[in-house]
This record gives structure tokens, C-alpha cells and sequence, in this order.
């Protein structure tokens, strides 16, 4: 049986390290304006900053995952917390454009620690992982819905140095955190071997076999393979859609409701209402699990997804609305149960690896999405990045019908 962490305090831990991991690397953009006007910068050279660091995050998962799985994955954890403070503190004390520059491309580099080591901890808190991993993913989606307000008001009123300076302080308070909770999470060495209704021979073959070999059976089998095929598809989609979204909601509804031909407060608008009905309905999906298999409802949910998402590509008005916060709604449930599938395929020796992988595929593979749909707009219509999208989700729906029951569930 595994061993069981401190569950409620590791998840509140990690569930705020996640949430400030996503307004951390969000603050770079919301406040790209100052950033301008302070360093007297141009637009091209402040898109490289965005791409190297946003590069970073995505492709750093990958190794991080290979090194989470050979050392104390609580120790990466504060190492992430310390080079996050370090390097918001550095950004925001900088008074030149390079130093500022590189502070925040390594910031891309320390947050892409997080992901791997983070959702391979949550894996092991509690007995409730569904549950605990719907609190976690909407930790994350809350900072990212509250990243643009959070940065661009303490920019607008103190500066563009200050929501790197009080990011400093918070990410300085959670390692103190770290350090005050009993935390757990330590190496995979020496941990219980799992018990699974799987044949035996499934869950300790890893462990005997020669490095290598045991390392690809237990982590490219089919079941996993199939899943971050998935992923890459649905972080393509989730990329290529909220990159996007703004322009198009702010232009066709930007005389809907109380808006009068104001397409950029109308887009900002209902982008933040999608991404906090996600955040409500982030939780929901622990109780679609009640009644259905996780690989089925996760299945479900895609397709949903995808119907929703081909309608907001091919409406207008209050149909539009309606399917990008019905398509937010179903799309964010997709996030918790992907997590809880990779726990149940990946053996705990490598589970850390998987979530690197995992997080890989979906961030740094999934964000060729953004320069596809820029070409797609730019030859056809706007309009059609949402319905090529939607056909895309329908392609990875086909894909995860092919999923069947975690060897380690």
C-alpha cells in the first residue's frame, strides 16, 4: 500500500505553490506595457523574452521529472520555492532591461520544476487523490483567472517592479512554510511497494530489471502512451484556445450585454467569466467519477468539450456565450482526472518522470498551437481556429476511447 503523506497539509502547500506558480510566469504579460515604457523596450524583443521563458517552463518539466524520481522530491520543492523568490526579487530590483530580462527567463526555467514534482507529490498525499487533485488543478486555474487583475493593478498603482517584489516575499513566506509543516515527500528509494488488483508481476517487474529496461516497460506501456497523445492534443487545443479567445469573444461580442463597441473590456471580460466558471466546475468532476470509470468520464468530457467549442466556432451572441462557458465548464474537468490517470499508470518509481513527460507533451510540444492558429487566422477567419480546434479535441476523444483501466488503480 502506498504510503499515505500528511494529506491536508501537503495539499494546502502544494495547492498554493501551484496557484502562485501560475501567476508568477502570468505577470510577465499582464504588465508587458510597463515593462515597455520603463526599459524604453520594443515589442519584438519583449515577444522573445515570452517565448524563451514560456519555452522553459514547458521543456524544463521534462528532465525535472527524470531527477524528481531519483532524489527527495521535497527538496526540489523548496528548490523551486527559493529560486522563484530569489528571481522575482532579482526582477524586481533590476534597473536594467538584460538583468530584468534574465531574471525572467530564469524564472520560466525554476517554475518548470513544479509541475513534476508537485502532481507527483499530490499523487502520493492522500487516499482521496480524484479529490485531491481537483483541489490542486484548481489552485492553478485560479491563478491563472486572478494573474492579469493581481499584476496589473499593483503595477498600475505602485509600479512595474512591485508585483515582482511582493511575489518575492510570498514565495520567501512559503518556503518558511515548507519548513514549518510536516511535509512529506522524500525519496522514492525505500518506499512500500504498491498493492494493485493488477497481476503481480505488473508492479514489480521495474523494480528487478536492469535500469533502462524497466524504465521504458512501466513508463511508455500502452495505456500511457495513449494518455500523453492525449495531452499533447488537449494542451494543443487548451494553448491554441485561450491564446486566442479574447480576440475573438471581444470581437463578436463586443456589443453584447452592457458592452457599446468595446471589443479588448468585452474579450478580457468573458475570458475571465470562462475561466472562473472552469474553476467552479474544476471540482465537478470528482462527482462525474461517482457513477463512471475515470478513463470513461475523462473520455466524456473531451467529447463534450469539443461539441462545445465547434459551436462557439460557428456562432454568434448569446449561443457563443453560452458554449465557451459550457466548453470551460466540461474542458476544465478534464485537468483533474488526466492527473489521477497518470497515478494510476505510472508505478511510483517513476511517476515523477510520467508527470514530466505528461506536463512536456501539454506545455512545451502543446504550445506550437498559438503560431498555427495565428496562420489559420490570418489566411482564413478567426472564427475557423475554434472549429479546427474542436475537431482536434474530437480526434484526441477517439484517442482516449482506446484507454482502458490503470494497471496500478
Amino acid at each position: 500500500m502506498e504510503k499515505e503523506y500528511n494529506s491536508s497539509q501537503t495539499t494546502v502547500l502544494l495547492s498554493l505553490s501551484h496557484f502562485f506558480c501560475h501567476v508568477a510566469i502570468l505577470t510577465y504579460p499582464a504588465i508587458l506595457l510597463l515593462i515597455k515604457n520603463k526599459f524604453h523596450s520594443n515589442y519584438a524583443a519583449l515577444g522573445l523574452i515570452a517565448g524563451i521563458y514560456l519555452f522553459f517552463f514547458g521543456a524544463g518539466s521534462l528532465p525535472v521529472g527524470f531527477i524528481a524520481d531519483k532524489i527527495s522530491k521535497k527538496g526540489l520543492l523548496r528548490i523551486y520555492l527559493a529560486g522563484m523568490a530569489i528571481f522575482s526579487f532579482a526582477a524586481a530590483l533590476s534597473g536594467n532591461f538584460y538583468i530584468f530580462a534574465f531574471s525572467i527567463i530564469l524564472m520560466g526555467l525554476t517554475g518548470s520544476i513544479y509541475h513534476p514534482v508537485g502532481l507527483s507529490m499530490m499523487s502520493f498525499a492522500a487516499s482521496d487523490k480524484l479529490r485531491g487533485f481537483a483541489i490542486h488543478g484548481i489552485a492553478g486555474t485560479a491563478g491563472v483567472a486572478i494573474s492579469a487583475a493581481f499584476a496589473g493593478m499593483l503595477g498600475y498603482f505602485f509600479g512595474y517592479n512591485f508585483p515582482y517584489l511582493v511575489l518575492g516575499i510570498i514565495f520567501l513566506f512559503l518556503i518558511i512554510l515548507s519548513y514549518a509543516i510536516n511535509l512529506e515527500g522524500g525519496k522514492t528509494r525505500g518506499r512500500p511497494r504498491e498493492e494493485n488488483n493488477a497481476p503481480e508481476t505488473a508492479g514489480t517487474e521495474g523494480l528487478s530489471e536492469p535500469l533502462f529496461k524497466g524504465f521504458f516497460k512501466e513508463l511508455f506501456h500502452a495505456n500511457l502512451i495513449i494518455i500523453f497523445l492525449v495531452e499533447f492534443l488537449n494542451g494543443f487545443v487548451f494553448q491554441g484556445v485561450f491564446s486566442f479567445l479574447p480576440a475573438y469573444t471581444g470581437l463578436e461580442l463586443k456589443n453584447f450585454l452592457f458592452f457599446n463597441n468595446q471589443a479588448t473590456a468585452a474579450g478580457g471580460f468573458f475570458v475571465t467569466l470562462a475561466l472562473i466558471v472552469g474553476v467552479i466546475f474544476q471540482y465537478n468532476s470528482i462527482r462525474v467519477t461517482r457513477n463512471y470509470k475515470p478513463h470513461h468520464a475523462f473520455a466524456f468530457l473531451v467529447l463534450i468539450s469539443a461539441i462545445f467549442l465547434i459551436i462557439a466556432g460557428l456562432s454568434h451572441n448569446l449561443v457563443l456565450f453560452l458554449s465557451i462557458l459550457a466548453f470551460s465548464a466540461f474542458n476544465f474537468s478534464i485537468n483533474p482526472l488526466s492527473n489521477l490517470m497518470i497515478s494510476q499508470n505510472a508505478h511510483e518509481k517513476y511517476r515523477a518522470t510520467a508527470y514530466g513527460v505528461f506536463f512536456f507533451f501539454g506545455f512545451g510540444i502543446g504550445s506550437v498551437a498559438a503560431p498555427i492558429g495565428g496562420m489559420v487566422a490570418q489566411e482564413y477567419s478567426l472564427h475557423w481556429i475554434f472549429v479546427i480546434y474542436g475537431l482536434t479535441l474530437l480526434f484526441s476523444f477517439v484517442l482516449s476511447l482506446s484507454i482502458r483501466r490503470g494497471r496500478y488503480e
